[in-house]
């Protein structure tokens, strides 16, 4: 269940390999986990999981709930969770 490693370069930047996280809806993430929507969402409200809205959906952290439910430490800070609201006049 690991994402894939993608190569992304950018302008006048040396290409870098960067891990592209999985994210999937609540109603999603509780089919392929099979656990109640419920529970799901109430993980994300909580903030015990790492997430994301993107309009009026949530999306959720497929490898952090992996951690989460392993029972490993998650942290929404760092790096790699660094994640930012897209501009609404983004195209």
């Amino acid at each position: 269940m690991n994402a894939p490693a993608i190569s992304v370069s950018c302008k006048n930047t040396a290409p870098s390999t960067q891990k592209i996280p999985r994210m999937l809806g609540i109603k999603e993430t509780s089919q392929l986990f099979g656990l109640p929507q419920h529970f799901i969402r109430q993980l994300v409200i909580k903030g015990e999981i790492i997430s994301v809205k993107a309009g009026n959906r949530y999306l959720v952290n497929c490898d952090k709930l992996i951690e989460y439910l392993n029972g490993e430490n998650i942290s929404q800070t760092g790096a790699e969770n660094d994640i930012h609201p897209i501009p609404a006049n983004f195209r």
